[in-house]
């Protein structure tokens, strides 16, 4: 048996139905089990018992740093040598504990009946977005572009909190749940938000009246990825079956369903699907790929920053 974390809802529903179905009908004898909304802190604690570890990229460098995961070995990866290079999960040092098995752009939703099109995360201080707005509490992508946008940096964040302070009277909700936003648009509470494509998408796709964008500054590459638990006891399976997720059939069907974006660079879709994802080197490349070995260390005293701003 291996237990594999999981994101829950229907992310779990088409990771059964791409990679462990198929996965389990290739290994006559394995059963993988599925462990929904395990995060570094529980792996942390010690005691889950679990082969594959599956989390946003900067938990999984987090989880490296901590010793909980097992390096990787390139030679036992046979789709290793298609993934782009963003898909390769490194701790400072250089070595590999991760692979990302999908892509998503980070950058503002909106309903086009409300609002004219953002063109830069300084629009999110407009006045017609006034009290229509909702932004994710606590995100560090949302910290990052924010920072683009206001020439902050890293040894300067004081633009940054001065933004969300100017911000925060017209923020709806600071959600945390990636979810939150589909009620939000549906009842009409808000009409901008920060996002994910792939839910924005989906949402547009089932009749609501949003787009997304990513705006001048740019927006954040958001890497979904797997890793094999040190603690492990099926080291080999368990890094057989994050190959079997790197695989074209797999990530075609999380494009297909979910509108991730595939982080191997031999998949082909075909043009109206490729247009609603992260797809192709030049897609991938343009979207901000953070460096959580710098980042991470810097993410309390940010987040405790944030807080002070938005509780103003």
């Amino acid at each position: 048996e291996l237990v594999v974390t999981s994101f829950g809802g229907q992310y779990d529903d088409v990771f059964t139905k791409y990679v462990i179905e198929p996965f389990e009908a290739e290994n006559e004898g394995v059963t993988v089990k599925l462990a929904p909304y395990t995060g570094v802190a529980k792996l942390n604690q010690g005691g889950a018992n679990v082969d594959v570890i599956q989390l946003d990229d900067f938990d999984l460098i987090d989880a490296a740093n901590k010793g909980l995961l097992e390096p990787l070995d390139e030679s036992n990866f046979e789709h290793w040598d298609n993934l782009y290079e963003e898909a390769i999960l490194n701790t400072d040092d250089g070595q590999p504990y991760g692979l990302v098995n999908v892509f998503g752009a980070w950058g503002i939703a909106y309903n086009p009946e409300e609002v004219s099109e953002p063109t830069s995360w300084n629009d999110l201080k407009n006045d017609e977005v006034n009290g229509k707005l909702s932004l994710m509490g606590q995100w560090i992508p949302d910290i990052l572009l924010i920072a683009e946008a206001t020439g902050a940096t890293y040894d300067d964040m004081g633009n940054v909190w001065d933004f969300y302070e100017t911000i925060t009277p017209s923020v709806v909700k600071y959600y945390s749940s990636f979810s939150d936003p589909e009620s939000l648009f549906g009842t009409g509470e808000v009409a901008m938000a920060s996002w994910f494509d792939g839910r924005a998408v989906t949402l547009k796709e089932s009749g609501e009246n949003i787009d997304f964008v990513i705006p001048e500054e740019g927006g954040v590459l958001i890497r979904s990825g797997m890793a094999v638990s040190a603690d492990s006891e099926n080291k080999e399976l368990a890094q057989e079956l994050i190959d079997f997720a790197m695989s074209v059939e797999a990530q075609k069907g999380f494009s297909e369903e979910m509108y991730y974006g595939p982080t191997n660079s031999t998949v082909e879709l075909d043009d109206s699907l490729a247009d609603l994802v992260v797809y192709g080197e030049k897609e991938v490349s343009n979207l901000i790929a953070p460096d959580w070995n710098e980042i991470l260390p810097k993410r309390e005293e940010w987040l405790l920053e944030w807080t002070e701003a938005t509780s103003k």
